[in-house]
């Protein structure tokens, strides 16, 4: 009996490991190839108008620099639309209009609303809005500079309906900078089969006819951005995030495992709401091995430690020691932190959803 807890506790561990690594492996190298795709060089004068949806709630501290920061956009002003679509109970509002009162020539639109989650926000929003293209983001990011053109570039491209950003942590340590990185290259290299599988608020670039063909953002998850990139991809579209689309993400120094947690409570909601939608072949196996291991694989992790610790076998304890110091090398912690939280995140989605969240500084 005891030798059967030790196989099936290696098997189940070993399962755990091999399918992500050799899916990382087989990633990585649709990451090291070129685009089968381009994007569309557009000349200034034929660029199309763009509106960009801020969501935001109590953001005081940060809405001044993400509107600086469009404006530091090498995209034609007389172009872009802004929307602010506010909950706030601070003075969000009050340094919002004392901004536009020193940039007359910005187009600025205050949608002030009870707070209802982030798409009720956004589908607020979707209705004043007037460009072709959807940009959504969140106040508390910052894009490199050419980042918004060259997401339209993308959009340019009659296959690409909806366009997301490659993420720089900004604070985190060296746990989130392995994770990053890591999550980063699966993201691209999804992208250059077909589509990835998850999509940022940071930006979220989407053709406004289709987003509003398919009834605007969802509402019922806090996923909005992830979920709207699977249901395009789905129709056969491509919803991809490329190299030279960049964001940066302030991560809060306070309460950043409920950060994580929140975040992969939302990812979750993505996955569960999206999976019956119908796929594209050759996306098929992006996101169900996503799927996988998101959902089903971390618990194969401590499942396979409890077998091997009842085994009592010395090679058991062996393999478990090997894992605590493997601890210290930053790309296994960040992996091992990640499948706790996974699992913690699918738990607490049991009763409630954090759809609307205690606001966390960064």
């Amino acid at each position: 009996m005891l030798i059967q807890l030790l196989y099936m506790g290696l098997l189940l561990v070993l399962i755990h490991v091999a399918v992500p690594l050799i899916y990382y492996i087989i990633i990585l190298t649709y990451a090291r190839r070129p685009w089968l795709i381009n994007s569309i060089n557009v000349n200034d004068g034929e660029l199309p108008a763009v509106s960009i949806i801020i969501p935001t709630y109590n953001e005081e501290n940060m809405i001044l620099g993400k509107l600086d920061n469009i404006l530091e956009q090498n995209y034609p002003l007389d172009k872009i639309q802004l929307i602010i679509s506010d909950s706030s109970s601070d003075n969000t509002q009050v340094k919002v209009e004392e901004w536009l009162s020193r940039h007359r020539g910005v187009n600025l639109s205050y949608i002030k609303g009870p707070r209802m989650g982030k798409g009720h926000a956004l589908n607020k929003a979707l209705e004043a809005a007037s460009g072709s293209i959807i940009v959504t983001t969140d106040a508390d990011s910052l894009w490199v500079k050419d980042s918004l053109i060259n997401a339209v570039k993308w959009l340019s491209n009659e296959q690409v309906g909806l366009v997301s950003c490659v993420k720089v942590p900004r604070g985190g340590g060296s746990t989130e900078d392995a994770y990053r990185r890591l999550y980063n290259t699966l993201r691209i290299g999804e992208s250059k089969i077909h589509s990835t599988v998850v999509f940022h608020g940071e930006l979220l670039a989407v053709k406004g006819d289709l987003i509003r063909s398919i009834g605007g953002f969802p509402t019922d998850i806090g996923a909005d951005d992830s979920y709207t990139g699977v249901r395009v991809a789905s129709m056969g579209l491509r919803a991809v995030i490329p190299e030279n689309v960049v964001c940066m993400e302030y991560v809060p120094s306070n309460g950043y495992s409920r950060w994580r947690v929140r975040r992969a409570q939302h990812l979750l909601q993505s996955f569960m709401k999206s999976i019956k939608l119908p796929k594209p072949s050759n996306y098929k196996p992006i996101y169900y091995t996503e799927a996988y291991i998101h959902l089903m694989n971390p618990w194969l992790l401590p499942i396979g430690a409890i077998l091997l610790l009842a085994s009592g076998s010395l090679w058991a304890y062996a393999l478990i020691a090997v894992g605590l110091v493997l601890l210290v090398w930053s790309p296994f912690r960040a992996w091992v932190t990640q499948q706790f939280i996974l699992m913690y995140a699918m738990v607490r989605n049991l009763w409630t959803k954090e759809l609307m969240w205690e606001k966390i500084s960064k």
